[in-house]
């Protein structure tokens, strides 16, 4: 049997029918039910094509003539566009017309589809090369638009990561100044506003990608994640050597999540350089403690090097796990003024196995800069024993699953990719937005038609 897909087109002066497709299908095989894949691209570019002739002559027609004085716009000739879209690529003919001489302009003729158009790019296909980019690599996800829609079949990993460094930077436009200080106000100020909805833990932690330059490191990202108690909780991220709003933008981040001024927060991080400066001056309200996570980890890696100190000298190497347990309990409890005592005291006793430990040299330097990481963050030390007792928070566990989920499965790992800071970077804007689940959001501020008719269908199809 055969079918015929016609397009009917509905204009005030009557109706125009045009034929898209023609099938011909068998109803004894299988396979042959219902369209396939192909046949489908067929239709939907076919209506594509059709229907975006219909509208862009209906718009040159609607803007033919002068906004001021109504005079028709003389034609001075047309050139061909290409518009790119999920359903194909769909080539239009651009008319250019003059200028009416009523008014004085910058130029002579001008293009009425270029000012629809300028992008040459649907906000649809846009929006979705932008999604599937920042969850899988921009080659699997050409591939993937290429294998379900009838887009062009020039569409390769390139556009996708042009196009989405497009969004990212369309997006990083809007961030606001820099300033050093976010807080306005006083504390009588502060103290009229509404009751807050209540406290907002703040983690923030670092992770390493591939640089493309220097192919021998890496550099340095910066990720977090802000959990706030009565809303979902959302990530951001920054190359830290190339982002130069971070502040800012971690600020319209809690605003965001409706963040107050007499809020509590509670930003728990690793203590590097980076990490410390970006969390300070945000909110008056606020708390900054230094992970037990990350002190753990130190204290393990010294832990590691007494065991073998132990192995060539019993004496010595039990009497310096004695120290380093003293000198956990200390920080446990918050007293860094001991623990800094017995660090110092630490550095004395291991000069006494200097020829006898074969890693002393590196038992030196990671005891040093367990040292100077401890005097860097004495501000953030806090009683880790009594907040563990009530429940509060003392650790950035939940934000080693935001470098997981935010670098390493899309950077890293499997994918071994070396990135620039700049598209690394963009890369991190995108797939925090997908992930906290804004990304159509941002395109309805770009585009406030989009996806807004089809979700009211949803809602009352519903």
């Amino acid at each position: 049997m055969q079918f015929k897909i016609q397009l009917t087109l509905l204009r005030e002066d009557g109706e125009s029918i045009e034929e898209i497709a023609l099938l011909d299908k068998n109803d004894d095989e299988l396979e042959d039910l219902g369209l396939t894949l192909a046949e489908s691209k067929e239709i939907l570019s076919g209506i594509q094509q059709r229907l975006l002739a219909a509208q862009t002559q209906a718009y040159i027609k609607t803007r033919r003539c002068c906004k001021h004085c109504g005079k028709k716009h003389r034609k001075k000739g047309s050139y061909p566009i290409t518009f790119r879209t999920l359903f194909g690529n769909v080539a239009l003919e651009s008319p250019r017309f003059y200028h009416c001489r009523c008014q004085p302009q910058p130029q002579k003729t001008f293009s009425l589809l270029n000012d629809l158009i300028g992008e040459h790019t649907a906000p649809e296909l846009l929006f979705l090369e932008t999604k599937w980019a920042s969850l899988v690599p921009y080659g699997p996800t050409a591939q993937m638009l290429k294998d379900v829609l009838p887009v062009a079949e020039t569409l390769n990993a390139a556009t996708v990561r042009n196009h989405l460094h497009r969004v990212a930077e369309r997006e990083e436009s809007m961030l606001g100044k820099e300033e050093g200080v976010y807080i306005d106000g006083c504390p009588r100020d502060w103290g009229n506003l509404p009751r807050p909805d209540g406290p907002i833990m703040v983690g923030i932690d670092g992770g390493y990608v591939r640089n493309w330059d220097d192919k021998k490191h890496n550099f340095e990202v910066i990720v977090g994640k802000s959990v706030p108690e009565d809303t979902p909780s959302k990530y951001f991220g920054f190359v830290q050597t190339y982002d130069r709003k971070p502040k800012r933008r971690l600020y319209e981040l809690l605003q965001s999540q409706g963040m107050q001024l007499n809020q509590q927060v509670t930003f728990l991080s690793d203590g590097g350089d980076t990490v410390r400066e970006l969390q300070y001056y945000l909110y008056p309200f606020s708390e900054h403690l230094l992970d037990w996570f990350h002190i753990t980890m130190r204290l393990t890696v010294l832990g590691q090097y007494l065991k073998g100190v132990v192995h060539v000298d019993e004496k010595q190497g039990h009497y310096l796990q004695r120290l380093l347990e003293s000198i956990k309990w200390y920080l446990w409890h918050g007293n860094h003024v001991e623990a800094l005592s017995y660090l110092g005291l630490m550095e004395s006793v291991i000069w006494n196995i200097e020829d006898s430990y074969p890693k002393f040299k590196k038992l030196e330097k990671t005891l040093g800069e367990f040292t100077t990481y401890i005097e860097n963050n004495v501000s953030g030390i806090v009683n880790y024993g009594e907040r563990w007792r009530y429940g509060e928070a003392i650790s950035t566990a939940f934000v080693e699953s935001t470098v997981n989920v935010l670098v390493s499965k899309r950077f890293c790992k499997k994918q071994q990719m070396q990135w620039k800071p700049k598209g690394a970077h963009l890369l991190l804007q995108t797939r925090a937005a997908v992930l906290n689940d804004d990304l159509e959001h941002q395109f309805r501020k770009w585009y406030p038609s989009f996806r807004k008719q089809g979700s009211e269908e949803m809602r009352r199809a519903a």
